[in-house]
């Protein structure tokens, strides 16, 4: 009755998290409609990453809009920024080296005005870049980057910005002290600041990895709960859904299976609610994987099936696979051979289907990026253009000044000799 009583009031508590977080998304955009170019840098600076959590498709409007704004303004200072903006879009589509190279060129900005505080962000961005492409070490070098940047600009908040990243590149590589030592460290500022519940659920959560992984099940467990709590208040129900799903892992590896099928179904519930395909299926498959690991072969399959089903729906040729592969595993288990022959056969057809898939959306990100990439030079070449003539002008008025005062000086010479020869004459 309890755990009832708790399920309804964290819904409720989400439903108001949810409306407020809206709100604030919706009066930001409302304003960037009639605002200048001035006011929609800034306000695109302060939106970007929330609308890219809650639709990655949609900040494409508002990049294309700056953009055109900063090519009808002559402004660099909006071209990289879009650039900045940009760079996560390209990261979400696996287009690592032309998220990479985007980021690349706003540096290059940053970096000839000194703007340290972006140039923090930049590196910030550059080292998830390289850390979800797997290369640990250049992710390190540009988080490091992202630090030094942050204590230049002379600012808490940027110096804190690299922090979580770089403590889960030391959980990474199994230098859990170290990890320990910075996580603390951001909870602690989080803790100082306003409006930081959902940065300080995702570190309690790393926090909990961290102990998860040293298998500290008590001390795991604590930390996935504290992370729950601010998740709750926060109101964001994916994050939800992922906490009780780590809350599910830590008391299925402490053998407390039946709570553990309990968070993994309240996981799914938060799932269902938010009406996102892909973290339903996630979550149905997340159910499949608990069945098999306590070898309910039967309860698996359906969950599988049910993930497959959901994939189905929304054509994530993606889900589909990873549903089908489990599939294949729980045909094998139960000696199915020809269940699981068909299943294989169905895989290699998904994989085909996949192949097209992934070229023709690179091919969308990579015109997207592209067709960026052109504006930029041709606008950048205005630019110059505009600063030679200029620079011309200069230098004609340059010129022209030391042609007057050159005359004053002659006339002034000549007037000198003609008062001199007279003097003498006399």
């Amino acid at each position: 009755m309890k755990q009832l009583l708790t399920f309804l009031f964290a819904f409720a508590v989400l439903s108001f998290g949810e409306m407020k977080a809206q709100e604030n998304i919706d009066t930001y955009l409302e304003s960037y409609e009639t605002a200048n170019v001035d006011h929609k840098l800034k306000l695109f600076f302060h939106f970007y990453s929330k609308l890219n959590t809650i639709d990655k498709d949609t900040i494409l409007y508002y990049i294309n809009d700056l953009q055109r704004e900063g090519v009808k303004n002559k402004r660099e200072d909006v071209i990289a920024m879009t650039n900045f903006g940009l760079a996560p879009y390209l990261q979400n589509n696996s287009l690592f080296d032309e998220a990479s190279t985007r980021l690349k060129s706003a540096v290059k900005y940053y970096k000839k005005v000194q703007n340290d505080t972006m140039l923090s962000n930049c590196y910030n961005v550059l080292g998830s870049i390289y850390f979800l492409s797997g290369n640990i070490d250049k992710a390190e070098t540009y988080f490091n980057e992202s630090y030094r940047y942050g204590v230049i600009a002379g600012a808490e908040r940027f110096q804190m910005l690299p922090i979580f990243n770089l403590a889960r590149i030391k959980l990474e590589r199994g230098d859990f002290e170290e990890a320990k030592k910075d996580l603390e460290r951001y909870i602690s500022y989080l803790k100082r600041e306003k409006g930081m519940t959902r940065k300080l659920a995702s570190a309690f959560a790393l926090m909990g990895q961290l102990y998860l992984n040293q298998q500290e099940y008590d001390k795991a467990l604590v930390n996935f709960t504290t992370s729950m709590e601010h998740s709750l208040t926060v109101g964001v129900l994916k994050t939800v859904a992922n906490g009780y799903t780590n809350l599910a892992i830590v008391e299925f590896y402490s053998e407390n299976y039946e709570r553990s099928e309990q968070y993994f179904q309240l996981a799914l519930s938060y799932r269902i609610k938010d009406n996102d395909k892909y973290y339903i299926a996630e979550g149905y498959y997340n159910l499949g994987d608990y069945y098999m690991g306590v070898n309910l072969m039967d309860s698996a399959l359906i969950n599988y099936q049910r993930s497959l089903k959901v994939g189905e729906e929304f054509g994530n040729l993606v889900v589909q696979k990873d549903a089908l592969l489990q599939i294949s595993n729980v045909y094998e288990t139960l000696g199915n051979t020809d269940l699981q022959i068909a299943t294989l056969k169905e895989i290699i057809k998904l994989q085909d289907e996949l192949k097209k898939e992934q070229k023709s959306k690179d091919l969308m990100a990579l015109k997207v990026s592209h067709d960026q990439s052109l504006t930029e030079v041709l606008n950048n070449g205005d630019i110059r253009e505009e600063e030679l003539k200029s620079q011309v002008v200069r230098y004609n008025a340059i010129f022209n000044n030391w042609l007057i005062v050159g005359g004053f000086i002659l006339l002034g010479s000549i007037v000198i000799v003609f008062l001199l020869l007279r003097k003498r004459n006399n």
